[in-house]
């Protein structure tokens, strides 16, 4: 199992930061390939199951298991899907405030790779992700066009055979 940790200092407030990042629907905000990409969510809240077909990954389905609204917290696992070749994994982001207009966003992960695949590499594609998710919400709440990382491994799901 590999843990990866992303944080970033950013000059909005975490009143903000958190009314975008804590809804599950709006993942394909901050992310590349977001705009040709659909999401669907059956549930609300812990438990809620989101269906997510990623133009540059394929099939991904997460079920949130924690949300604090108080603390600015949420957590999810992967319960379908191989992106970027993790077998499982599970993060927690937050939304932490530093004064009125500077916040810390805080993505922490942790993972085991497909057995086919070095587990540090699969790390680091997850750091990058997490990263360009934090990269993508700012450039969003900013109304600035994100300036994403390149994706080790992006689409490593796709170019698997298919089970049907």
């Amino acid at each position: 199992m590999v843990k990866i940790e992303v944080v970033r200092n950013t000059d909005l407030s975490a009143d903000l930061v958190w009314e975008e990042m804590r809804h599950f629907d709006r993942v394909l905000n901050w992310i590349p390939g977001g705009a040709q990409s659909s999401i669907k969510v059956v549930g609300e809240g812990v438990g809620a199951i989101r269906d997510i077909t990623l133009v540059t990954q394929g099939y991904v389905q997460h079920r949130l298991v924690a949300f604090d609204n108080e603390q600015r917290t949420f957590s999810y696992e992967l319960t379908a899907g191989k992106p970027i070749g993790m077998q499982d994994y599970k993060v927690v982001a937050s939304v932490t405030p530093v004064d009125e207009g500077h916040c810390i966003i805080r993505w922490a992960g942790e993972m085991t790779a497909d057995g086919s695949l070095d587990e540090a590499m699969v790390g680091s594609a997850l750091e990058v992700a997490l990263g360009n998710m934090v990269t993508g919400t700012i450039a969003l709440l900013k109304g600035e066009e994100p300036v994403f990382a390149a994706q080790p491994n992006e689409d490593w799901q796709l170019k698997q055979p298919s089970d049907s």
